[in-house]
């Protein structure tokens, strides 16, 4: 290749990246100016109870006995009633029972008994229902008295065909209803059972309505959909241009004596142990799209104190290590560098660091 076909394949790659860096920076832009989609989570969602529906059942069990601790009274039973055409009267003797055993073997998520009515209660979460309702809804007759009245519920994120007897509520139904009668509960309420409702209410609406639809930010990604993937494409690269400069450093970095063990982890980390005088010291220089940092730590809470007193007996010679260089888990920040830094200056700057933690632990041994 020629002088003129050489500048003119330059001047075409110079344009070529211009443009993507143009393109990427406009789609960075557009992301930075979509609206905060911020979900505030609860303990539940934290603690990934709400995709069980065992455990809302069992929540559901404990608000749905007005007699429980929770002070709430018949607050969610009787809304519950008032969706599902039940009683909504006053119940001296209510029994609450949990995956009750059917005719045929099934298990019926909640069973609540009165003095004069039946209420199954079919709790359906992220499953479609396919459970056998004629089952269900025979056994509830059969186990009613004669008196009774009979209520068949299925609880659900969203609208259920219903059929056997049994009619569909959905959780958003039943919270708002909870919501119109909740401020005439508040005084009797135990303010650590109400926060629990309502945070267990939050939870459950966090996984249906507005965050089941396709939001603006979802909407985005949809959109740019190939220019997402040629950003994530060009940046992983570049990642692995960094990390290949790692190899570069720790082929020019020859293993120094009482260097135990030196290895590249997770591609972008240059790792070497040390052993001195029974204590483990290691050095890791990490690469990143911010630069390079070099850091110094001992391997055991005994190597950490081991370390700190090489550092006090004997400072590194051109360098400081303030007390304001350690962070996290006691290691010292021993160098950051950017990444125009030749590879050879890495290479130098880490060598002297290793030469200076073994003369310092020489030094120690001559005290």
């Amino acid at each position: 290749m020629n002088v003129i076909e050489q500048s003119y394949v330059f001047t075409m790659y110079f344009y070529i990246m211009t443009d993507s860096y143009n393109e990427y920076l406009k789609l960075l832009q557009e992301f930075k100016a979509l609206p905060n989609e911020f979900i505030s989570e609860s303990i539940f969602d934290i603690a990934g109870y709400p995709h069980y529906e065992n455990v809302c059942s069992n929540i559901l069990a404990f608000y749905l006995n007005p007699t429980n601790e929770h002070g709430l009274g018949n607050l969610l039973l009787f809304s519950l009633l008032s969706l599902a055409n039940g009683r909504e009267i006053n119940q001296e003797n209510i029994q609450i029972n949990r995956e009750v055993s059917t005719i045929k073997g099934g298990r019926l998520d909640i069973v609540i008994e009165t003095d004069n009515q039946i209420i199954g209660i079919e709790n359906k979460i992220r499953h479609h229902l396919n459970n056998d309702l004629v089952d269900y809804s025979a056994s509830l007759d059969a186990w009613a008295k004669p008196e009774d009245l009979v209520v068949k519920i299925i609880l659900s994120l969203r609208k259920e065909d219903e059929s056997s007897g049994f009619i569909c509520i959905t959780y958003e139904e039943l919270w708002a209803r909870i919501r119109e009668r909740i401020g005439g509960y508040q005084s009797t309420s135990s303010q650590k059972w109400l926060l629990y409702l309502v945070d267990f209410m939050t939870s459950i609406e966090n996984l249906y309505g507005e965050n089941m639809e396709i939001s603006k930010n979802d909407a985005f990604f949809i959109e740019n959909d190939e220019r997402v993937n040629e950003m994530l494409s060009d940046r992983n690269k570049f990642i692995a241009k960094l990390n290949s400069l790692v190899k570069e450093v720790f082929d020019k970095t020859k293993e120094p004596d009482k260097c135990e063990k030196q290895w590249i982890y997770a591609k972008s980390c240059l790792v070497h142990d040390f052993k001195l005088s029974g204590h483990v010291i290691a050095f890791d220089l990490y690469v990143s799209p911010k630069g390079w940092k070099l850091e110094l730590f001992g391997r055991d809470p005994q190597s950490k104190l081991y370390l700190s007193e090489l550092v006090k007996i004997t400072p590194p010679c051109n360098y400081k290590l303030p007390s304001s260089s350690l962070y996290k888990d006691q290691r010292y920040v021993a160098g950051n560098h950017d990444l125009k830094t030749s590879s050879d200056e890495i290479s130098k700057s880490l060598i002297e660091w290793m030469n200076w933690l073994i003369e310092a632990e020489s030094k120690r041994k001559k005290q």
